[in-house]
């Protein structure tokens, strides 16, 4: 009897400990929210070169253990627990990936004192990587408890790679305090297997240089990746650039210049130019070197050989016709400026009928100062406001 009594003294004693423990956790002081990441796009049509994937599947190894819920003392969310902090680089990371033909799988480690201290649990076995799964699971892993048996997380992922061919990555986020299963032996099992095939790369989320150092020596030990600490790779730039040595691997953008006008066709705004035709920066038809002095429209003598171009251009394009486009600066009413940018496009006209284009092939608008290419605050962009470009017509 006095034994039963003794246990349930016991137990009861146990409860009011771990009641006590859940109360203290739940009048933490509260934290402030973690802190904005905008991540890089690193989508093609962002960027002056195309990346494709360096590698064909990664594992991601989280580390739940109970030393994870610590605060961690880096410069990235401060005082925000250790396993939050991982969470959070692991998003930048998944934010910054772009949307490429890649297979991932999740693994952690930890989860509680009263499971077996070896546990480790598949989040989800390799399969085409999105960011939304990623998030998903991610989001939905357990508060960290229990031990750290690293090496067995490490000897999942050494497994889940058996299907994927080509090159592969582990990458291992933690804190490198007290793991066991032996982590550099598992390494050394990853690196005997897949020799050259598989980098390993740890992102150190911890307050130790024991724990920093341990997570070094891994990596070290499959001679193929590298270690880093979370400080070092949150922000946006460090980030893209952690993203593209792990993941990218870039090469130059086929770019095309569809008129060949020397104007690539992302930075066309008048795409289709007759060939031979002069164009400005944005690739439209100009009549170049042409300006206008203000409140004038009669064409110089001097620009002829500039004109000459348009007529060069119409002789070898006898079915081509073309709308002249004239434009003034903001100085005046816009009544004003319509007919003066009217008679600016008439003059145009006049000159290359007199050069024997047929005046049913021109036709003429005038915008007044309705479309600037340059700012009117000065006499400069004024002066490149006071133009005419040609534009053809199908």
């Amino acid at each position: 009897m006095r034994k039963i009594y003794l246990l349930a003294s016991f137990l009861t004693a146990s409860m009011t400990i771990f009641t006590g423990c859940a109360q203290l956790k739940s009048f933490k002081k509260p934290i402030g929210p973690l802190e904005t990441f905008v991540p890089q796009n690193l989508d093609a049509e962002f960027q002056d070169v195309e990346y494709v994937p360096k590698i064909k599947s990664f594992v991601i190894i989280l580390d739940a253990s109970a030393s994870m819920e610590d605060a961690f003392a880096g410069a990235v969310n401060n005082g925000h627990p250790k396993f939050t902090v991982a969470k959070d680089i692991l998003t930048r990371m998944n934010n910054t990936l772009p949307e490429i033909d890649i297979n991932s799988a999740l693994v952690t480690f930890g989860h509680g004192f009263f499971k077996p201290l070896d546990r480790t649990f598949i989040v989800y076995e390799l399969t085409k990587h999105s960011r939304d799964l990623f998030e998903n699971e991610l989001n939905g892993i357990t508060i960290p408890e229990g031990s750290s048996p690293a090496g067995n997380a490490i000897k999942d992922a050494t497994n889940l790679l058996l299907t994927s061919g080509g090159q592969n990555a582990v990458i291992l986020v933690s804190d490198g305090e007290q793991l066991i299963g032996s982590p550099l032996e598992k390494a050394q099992d990853l690196k005997e297997m897949y020799g050259d095939r598989v980098c390993l790369y740890t992102i150190f989320v911890g307050n130790t240089a024991e724990g920093e150092k341990a997570l070094r020596e891994l990596a070290r030990e499959v001679q193929c990746g590298f270690s880093v600490t979370a400080d070092e790779i949150a922000s946006s730039d460090n980030m893209a650039d952690f993203v593209r040595k792990v993941f990218l691997t870039a090469i130059p953008k086929q770019v095309s210049d569809s008129d060949g006008d020397g104007v690539y066709d992302k930075d066309d705004e008048c795409p289709d130019t007759p060939k031979g035709a002069i164009v400005d920066s944005r690739g439209c038809w100009v009549v170049k070197g042409v300006t206008f002095d203000y409140k004038k429209w009669d064409i110089k003598e001097e620009f002829d050989s500039n004109l000459s171009n348009i007529v060069d251009v119409l002789q070898k394009n006898p079915d081509m016709h073309i709308r002249i486009e004239g434009h003034t600066d903001n100085i005046g009413s816009m009544e004003y400026n319509i007919d003066l940018s009217q008679k600016r496009a008439q003059a145009v006209k006049n000159y290359l009928v007199g050069k024997g284009i047929h005046e049913s092939r021109v036709s003429t608008v005038g915008f007044g100062y309705k479309k600037p290419i340059a700012p009117n605050d000065t006499e400069e962009g004024r002066s490149l406001n006071r133009r005419a470009e040609i534009v053809p017509i199908k």
